[in-house]
């Protein structure tokens, strides 16, 4: 069940980021957010009283319904918590303690008390058979694929909290609703098939060298390019001057290196599985489906607003190729 709601959960979200993004209105309302975002007298605080006389009426009051975007903090909060719970079981897993993973979980949350524990019951069942020795394997290789995620949300927890600038760019509410939702499945998607799925192993050495090393090296270039723009942003604030064009690093490639950073991550992450995380699968194609939108209209803006200032090159996610 855990399995088929984790993916249910990214593939709804991946139809209506795609669906938003086809009408102009509604990728004006609900996609854009951030610098990209038209500026509305709504969005700065001035809406009128919701008149409920039809659906249009409320459409068009949700349209202007907008929080700040510095509240991307409340996403790594959010994952930083239910990640490191998550690895608690894990870990106590992994030592051969008899209590069943997300038994934290369970008893954190009542309704689900009753059918978690009966799943890995199932799943224990199945591999009875394997051996103590493999089933402490596949919690080990979780845990390290959780662990290589707690400290990408942390990382960018303190990023959002004591480096990013604070500015008055917002987002819709319904865009802080989906981050809050996808930081609360991606952890049970980075260790549910370890739980779920019958034959789940130690991945290779090779895998997890392979899944280690692009981990680091687009955690590095994702800081890198992050504080490249924190820094443009404190300037301008400091100059009173608006934005100007992000460059060094991969910002030479692509106008959202931070964003494919995101997804390398990602696919690092699965990586060091030895490829056996299968709902991770579902996290990168919608991480892809997300930024890929974000990046094209970030990419909009910065030619809107720079024209033949702006480098031709520059690709707007993919390296010389998109």
């Amino acid at each position: 069940m855990i399995l088929s709601l984790v993916r249910g959960i990214y593939l709804v979200l991946a139809g209506l980021a795609l669906a938003f993004e086809l009408a102009p209105w509604t990728r004006e309302a609900f996609v854009k957010y951030g610098k990209t975002r038209s500026e509305d007298p709504a969005d700065k605080g001035n809406r009128r009283a919701p008149q409920f006389l039809s659906a249009k009426d409320l459409l068009s009051w949700f349209s202007q319904q907008t929080v700040p975007k510095n509240w991307f903090w409340h996403f790594y909060f959010v994952g930083a918590a239910v990640g490191i719970v998550l690895a608690l079981d894990l870990f106590g897993q992994a030592l051969g303690q008899t209590k069943p993973l997300f038994d934290l979980c369970s008893e954190m949350m009542s309704t689900a008390n009753a059918w978690l524990p009966l799943a890995f019951e199932k799943r224990a069942a199945g591999i009875i058979g394997a051996g103590s020795d493999m089933i402490k394997g596949s919690y080990k290789s979780a845990l390290l694929a959780l662990s290589m995620y707690n400290a990408h949300v942390m990382l960018r927890l303190k990023e959002t909290m004591y480096d990013q600038p604070i500015t008055c760019a917002r987002m819709h509410i319904g865009q802080y609703g989906v981050g809050i939702i996808f930081y609360i499945a991606t952890p049970f998607a980075v260790v549910a098939d370890s739980c779920f799925v019958p034959g789940w192993t130690s991945p290779p050495v090779w895998a997890v060298i392979a899944g280690v090393a692009l981990y680091i090296y687009a955690s590095v270039h994702q800081w890198r390019c992050h504080h490249i723009l924190y820094r443009l942003r404190n300037q301008a604030v400091q100059q009173n001057s608006g934005y100007v064009v992000p460059d060094g690093d991969l910002f030479s490639l692509v106008a959202c290196p931070h964003f494919l950073c995101e997804i390398l991550i990602y696919l690092a992450i699965w990586i060091a599985t030895g490829f056996q995380a299968t709902s991770l699968i579902w996290t990168i194609f919608w991480t892809v489906i997300n930024l890929g939108i974000t990046a094209r209209e970030t990419q909009r803006w910065y030619r809107q607003k720079f024209g033949s200032k702006y480098p031709r090159c520059r690709k707007a996610l993919v390296p010389y190729i998109w």
